[in-house]
């Protein structure tokens, strides 16, 4: 088994070359549309489900940190202009990014163990949307507001934790054999 490598782990080769380029955009638009057509808002400003984290989950996982702090800012403002909804708030990419982040650490070479999952789901729960978009809210909203959403958001996310844990394992391994298929056809060919 391959041991960590800082180096490895934050290299720029994984986003520079036209293939992988290519499939990060590909899932951006997969992002956006799955905003759009598959978020359940009670709120402009607060989603009850989404199904975004799948492509966020499986870009940082096939192609590590750099490329999910890249994928997280475009897919962001991308989806925010593509399909508006309430005020453009700059702030909410860097909960994407730290969710991206996290989500790297964990599963960055295709390592889609159900406890890794699961731990990644848990850390986003807290850090980012307990923590980080809770202060976004607070700055925006009022700390009322963001009590309240909190609050309701912490059941969503425990109801949702189970079958986000289920999609991200399935897709992430659907696309990690996609991938590799994609790999040995094009060494194949040369």
């Amino acid at each position: 088994m391959e041991g960590f490598s800082m180096k490895k782990f934050f290299s720029l080769e994984n986003i520079f070359s036209a293939r992988n380029l290519t499939i990060m955009a590909l899932l951006v638009a997969v992002d956006v549309v799955l905003a759009r057509f598959t978020t359940i808002h009670i709120t402009a400003q607060f989603t009850l489900v989404s199904f975004e984290y799948i492509p966020a989950a499986i870009v940082s996982a096939l192609f590590g940190p750099w490329a999910a702090i890249v994928f997280g800012v475009v897919a962001d403002t991308v989806g925010y202009w593509s399909n508006p909804i309430g005020p453009y708030l700059p702030v909410w990419a860097i909960s994407a990014i730290v969710g991206n982040l996290i989500t790297a650490t964990f599963l960055y070479r295709g390592k889609f163990d159900w406890w890794r999952i699961i731990v990644v789901r848990i850390l986003i729960m807290l850090i980012v949307t307990m923590g980080l978009n809770f202060i976004w809210q607070s700055i925006y909203f009022g700390a009322a507001a963001a009590k309240y959403y909190n609050s309701v958001r912490i059941i969503s996310n425990l109801v949702q934790l189970p079958i986000q844990v289920i999609l991200i394992r399935f897709f992430g391994k659907l696309a990690l054999k996609i991938t590799e298929r994609m790999e040995k056809s094009r060494h194949s060919a040369e």
